[in-house]
């Protein structure tokens, strides 16, 4: 590797992490000290980070770190938990998008005076949301599950068609042809074969991984199903990007099976969540060091004006319009996933790039591309900081969520004992296996012991202010071994052990139970 490359990627990695910690510190999304910190170290200020010494284009460094940050969130991503919301995350990552790049082209086109293509282009780029800056928030905000995952799948998927819209609008702009009727027709072959794809690499990979018990190695496995999926569907001028997507599902849920030990798959996340801190690092302080207030300053009044249009306006009827037959959100949880699915962030910064690459190559108008990149960059600051900060009051005013609860302290506890007792138990099969010595095991149990008794005694002090807290925990689990009895009837009944009589019988006596658990917890029925 050439010393200043070296030198450069170094530069990269430690700057990433000093930044990263500081926004920790201050509690802000990640990507504006990342943006700063490129700033700083960019031609405008320090001229330290040259991105140009890295030996490599900004679209080519786009199309590398895209496919991680994507891959990373599809193995993170748990399909069974959207089954129950399947038509809302539908809606949200494809009705939802294109009333996002719709309003915003239009907004552009007639209020900003931009060309109909760059109007486009924009709408596709800023349609993205950014999983970097929104989960941690979600994180931090005790609020029903149903409503974060709506948030937490739309950051996973939408980038999809964000993308799909982003390579149609770019091919148009660089001399592809123009109609209707070929864009819908390219905007269905780029979804569906590379969707395609990637469903059948994951299920090729999951296959292989099954059959030949593959426990170890997971880190190179997943590399290698990134590439293969990527690789086979540009080669058939699909969208690798969204291959990756699609197999990382199906990875992710490999790794999620009893077939993966637990230390295994927290040593896959752990690295994945390395590749991705790497690769989000290394776009925002390229793009960071690419800024020059010379080139922002002309668009600060532009890209503030379309930021506050998009929090204000195009996000909030995007999302009631694609939410709008989904009775089981309240009109307040929809203007909540509004408000906190607004920033922009990575994948936005990424599709920026590829136009300033295209335009170092003469294919794409060069003023055009700084005054897009200005636009997204500006954007992207205005929305990560408006709502890092409102999050919190957006969630207590329209939910009546409060951060660090008491019951989310209590779960919490409950979770760490739960995890401590599995560690317990295989602490006891590692001694019966010979695998530690007496002494080992002693000192390691009596050490759990002590941590585990602590555990319990802050419990129940909690349980005695909050005695709800273990009505609610008991109730969901007289509803689980409800619904295991009616799944060991349905057997019995499927093997003409009881009549159907006694089947509704019993059913009907389970669903009446229910129903009174139900109103016990203040529930719907």
């Amino acid at each position: 590797m050439n010393s200043s490359v070296f030198i450069q990627v170094v530069l990269v990695i430690l700057a990433g992490i000093l930044a990263a910690r500081i926004g920790r510190r201050l509690g802000m999304p990640e990507v504006i000290p990342l943006m700063l910190a490129g700033y700083l170290l960019g031609s405008d200020m320090f001229n330290l980070l040259r991105p140009a010494e890295l030996g490599i284009g900004l679209d080519a460094l786009a199309l590398i770190v895209v496919p991680v940050v994507l891959f990373y969130d599809g193995i993170k991503t748990d399909p069974k938990t959207l089954v129950g919301n399947w038509k809302t995350i539908l809606s949200i990552n494809t009705v939802a998008v294109l009333i996002t790049v719709t309003g915003i082209a239009l907004f552009c086109f007639f209020f900003l005076k931009l060309s109909l293509v760059s109007s486009f282009l924009l709408g596709a780029i800023l349609s993205s949301t950014d999983p970097a800056a929104i989960i941690p928030m979600l994180r931090k905000l005790n609020i029903r599950k149903k409503t974060s995952s709506i948030l937490e799948a739309e950051t996973a998927f939408n980038d999809a068609t964000a993308i799909a819209l982003f390579i149609i609008a770019l091919d148009v702009a660089t001399g592809g042809q123009f109609s209707i009727q070929f864009l819908t027709k390219e905007f269905i072959f780029l979804i569906v074969v590379s969707v395609l794809v990637g469903v059948i690499i994951g299920l090729l990979a999951n296959g292989v991984m099954e059959r030949f018990k593959v426990e170890h190695e997971l880190v190179l496995a997943s590399i290698v199903v990134l590439i293969c999926a990527f690789l086979v569907s540009e080669y058939l001028q699909a969208s690798g990007i969204i291959a990756s997507v699609v197999a990382a599902l199906f990875f992710g849920s490999y790794l999620r099976s009893k077939k993966v030990d637990s230390m295994q798959r927290t040593y896959t996340l752990d690295a994945w969540e390395d590749l991705n801190f790497v690769a989000t690092a290394l776009v925002f302080l390229v793009l960071g060091a690419k800024m020059q207030a010379q080139t922002l300053l002309p668009y600060l009044w532009v890209g503030t004006v379309i930021a506050l249009a998009f929090l204000l306006l195009i996000r909030p009827v995007t999302i009631l319009l694609s939410m709008f037959f989904d009775k089981s959100f309240r009109m307040k949880e929809k203007l909540f996933i509004s408000w906190v699915g607004s920033p922009r962030g990575t994948m936005s910064a990424a599709l920026s790039t590829i136009l300033l690459g295209k335009a170092a190559q003469g294919i794409f108008n060069s003023a055009e591309a700084d005054a897009i990149f200005s636009i997204t960059m500006i954007v992207i600051a205005i929305t990560v900081v408006i709502t890092g900060l409102t999050a919190r009051r957006a969630a207590k005013k329209l939910l009546g969520a409060v951060e660090d609860s008491e019951e989310d302290k209590y779960r919490a506890l409950k979770t760490e004992l739960k995890a401590m007792y599995i560690a317990n138990i295989k602490l006891h099969e590692d001694k019966k296996m010979g695998l530690i010595s007496n002494s080992l095991f002693e000192e390691i149990e009596l050490k759990h012991h002590e941590i585990m008794t602590k555990i319990e005694k802050e419990i129940v002090k909690i349980v005695k202010k909050h005695p709800e807290f273990e009505d609610r925990e008991r109730a969901q689990k007289a509803k689980e071994l409800l619904a295991i009895q009616a799944d060991a009837v349905e057997e019995a009944y499927d093997r003409r052990e009881i009549s159907e009589k006694s089947y509704l019988e019993l059913l009907d006596k389970y669903n009446q139970l229910l129903s009174r658990i139900s109103e016990l917890e203040g529930e719907t029925p």
